[in-house]
């Protein structure tokens, strides 16, 4: 006699949404398992399987409630019907077309997004090209949730446990900042999210208790090295010629005492944080050298001969630990993770049975590229959800969905068609996308602007995000470039090679990525498509010649910055002072040791200054181990800074 087939953990879990929405009372596990076909017989290993369920459906922002229940088995569960589904946003049609324009617009390096817009009903996806790109860091969405739900949040940062009450997160520098109350501390305190370490405990909805007076945007820093402490020193910087406008243009001109006749300035920092500003200063590389005060000057120079140091001490000893590709070890975890497939497919199926509700009607082909998926795929899917329901299973009580050749029909209940609750992912990506598109320098769609205050009513998210965008000196003159089409001259220096050159090219697309600006172009003189970052662009000359035909194309955000074909590979090890790396540089390969600190990190380097550039200011928390060329490039760096500080007097 052959075994009954196994059932698939899609059906399961989409019986148990049905059967936790529709009753009125909370079921018992043993309710639930005598309701929802596929849970095993055994009281322990159902436990598991029931939890792990309720996991997964949580985190896929599924309200499943445990309610005390008297009798032997105490708890009872039941989904919140009114927390389950968004209350209704009342959108206009140009708010919608809006809302779904920016979300789609705005690369944030995973799926939440358009999951967001499939819930919220938005069509046509495939036809929006990203033109904005804002990859979060690992702590940020418990951190949005946190400010949302206003509870706790507990996490490392330098070595010490920070226990808050998260007030608001925003984007700045190129960087996010949380604002929160330090409740060790009974004050307000910025953190730079990407340097908080390892994961973040969020504590219980409303927790958080925050004194009234404390205004997020007051908080913030003005300039990165005013993150940290309230004590400001003034510090002095002298920038040459040849970083002088962009430096200026980034600080502030008001920051510049003196101009020289050489055309160096010298500039007047308010600091607090010297690490901050240390590396800053070190990202100029041989540009800048600071001239006071003697202690500043003397600390930067003492690091600076630490890299010099003919023998300097290895981050680890030993054999270096296996490197998992980043595409592969997102694959692995993906493959390890349980229910992460299930999970992309309820998602999936919800949105899919959603929209259906409100449409009734429509072709395969068409529900297929709406939802990414192929025809054979859809079609699987749908038969499986036709077997769903809610007990007894009779065609009366399951879902009424029909699948033809060609085309698919669904007679379902209209709240099927209401927008679900969005996942805290979810959530972030609407309100950093739409808010991030509202700040762009000459925005002005009232559209985006309604439609973002509905939906944060109904998310309350109204202060959780704020961001600020710079507008470079060129921006206007390129965007104007795009859209006029034709050629165009740019004088511009390349912070990978540090050289500056004159060259011609076809504007293609403006983009903005993690807060800097950038030009796509086809470049004449590489003969290929090149990424211009805008505040590097020292003058842009319109050119009376057309675009050279068919050279030019789009760039895809995930292609955000590719080597080139002569790019080598570097095998950096990295210490505990370094683990920002991953978060902030394009690696190719991973290790981690244990605890999950990383120790290893594979890049591939095209352009030696930017090389030097995170070198000295990682300093002795990294060190090159191959290839073997460039295992003296820090010392190397750091001598002909040094050589600048002979030359500059006290």
């Amino acid at each position: 006699m052959e075994a009954p087939a196994k059932l698939d953990r899609l059906e399961r879990v989409t019986d148990l949404v049905l059967v936790l929405l529709d009753t009125r009372q909370p079921l018992t596990l043993d309710a639930i398992a005598h309701q929802v076909p596929g849970y095993p017989p055994e009281h322990s290993a159902r436990r598991q399987a029931f939890e792990r369920d309720k996991r997964l459906l949580r985190d896929e922002g599924i309200p499943v409630l445990t309610e005390r229940l008297p009798g032997h088995e105490q708890y009872g569960y039941r989904i919140d019907r009114e927390s389950f589904y968004l209350p209704d946003l009342d959108l206009e049609p140009d708010e919608q077309v809006a809302l779904h324009l920016a979300v789609a617009g705005v690369h944030l390096g995973d799926p939440s997004g358009r999951d967001a817009l499939l819930k919220l009903g938005a069509a046509g996806l495939g036809d929006v090209r990203p033109i904005a790109s804002m990859v979060p860091p690992a702590a940020l969405i418990e951190l949005f949730e946190a400010v949302r739900t206003r509870a706790t949040a507990g996490f490392a940062y330098r070595g010490e446990l920070r226990q808050v009450a998260p007030v608001g997160l925003w984007f700045r520098f190129g960087h996010w900042y949380l604002v929160a109350w330090d409740l060790d501390r009974a004050a307000v305190r910025t953190f730079r999210v990407d340097r908080i370490e390892g994961e973040v405990a969020r504590g219980e909805s409303g927790g958080a208790e925050v004194p009234q007076d404390v205004d997020v945007e007051a908080a913030l820093p003005d300039e990165p090295w005013e993150a940290e402490g309230e004590d400001r020193i003034e510090m002095r910087i002298r920038v040459d010629a040849l970083e002088a406008r962009r430096v200026a243009d980034e600080v502030g001109r008001d920051k510049v005492v003196q101009r020289h006749e050489d055309g160096s300035l010298e500039l007047a920092l308010k600091v607090s944080s010297f690490a901050s500003i240390r590396s800053w200063v070190l990202g100029l590389l041989d540009h800048a050298t600071v001239t006071g005060p003697a202690a500043f000057r003397d600390e930067l120079v003492a690091w600076l001969g630490g890299l010099t140091a003919p023998t300097a001490v290895p981050v680890t000893s030993g054999r270096p630990p296996s490197l998992v590709g980043e595409d592969a070890g997102d694959a692995a975890a993906t493959r390890g993770a349980p229910g992460a497939d299930t999970s992309r497919r309820l998602r999936r199926l919800l949105a899919v049975v959603g929209w259906l509700a409100q449409v009734g009607e429509a072709p395969i082909a068409e529900a297929a590229r709406r939802f990414g998926m192929s025809e054979k795929e859809l079609v699987a899917e749908l038969e499986l959800a036709a077997c769903c329901g809610v007990p007894p299973y009779t065609p009366d009580t399951l879902m009424e969905i029909e699948v033809s050749e060609q085309s698919v029909r669904a007679f379902l209940p209209p709240e099927f068609g209401r927008p679900r609750r969005l996942t805290p992912a979810e959530g972030f990506a609407v309100a950093a996308s739409a808010r991030l598109l509202l700040a762009v320098p000459g925005s002005e769609d009232d559209a985006l602007r309604r439609a973002l205050a509905k939906l944060d009513a109904a998310l309350g998210s109204r202060e959780a995000v704020g961001l600020d965008v710079d507008a470079p000196e060129h921006l206007g003159a390129v965007r104007e470039a795009v859209d006029r089409g034709g050629a165009i001259e740019i004088d511009y220096h390349s912070g990978s090679r540090d050289e500056l050159t004159t060259r011609t090219v076809d504007p293609v697309q403006v983009v903005t990525i993690d807060g800097h600006w950038y030009l796509d172009a086809y470049c004449h003189r590489a003969g290929d498509m090149r990424r211009f970052r805008v505040d590097r662009i020292g003058a842009v000359r319109a050119l009376d010649q057309p675009a050279a035909s068919g050279a030019v194309r789009t760039r895809p955000m995930e292609e955000m910055f590719v080597p080139g074909p002569g790019a080598l590979e570097v095998h950096l090890q990295l210490g505990r002072d370094a683990q920002w790396v991953p978060e902030s540089v394009p690696v190719r390969a991973i290790a981690r040791d244990g605890d999950g600190i990383v120790t290893d990190v594979v890049l591939d380097v095209s352009g030696m200054a930017w090389f030097e550039r995170l070198l000295l200011q990682l300093g002795p928390a990294a060190r090159v181990v191959s290839p073997p060329e460039l295992t003296g490039l820090a010392a190397e760096a750091a001598r002909r800074v040094l050589a600048r500080y002979e030359r500059t007097p006290d």
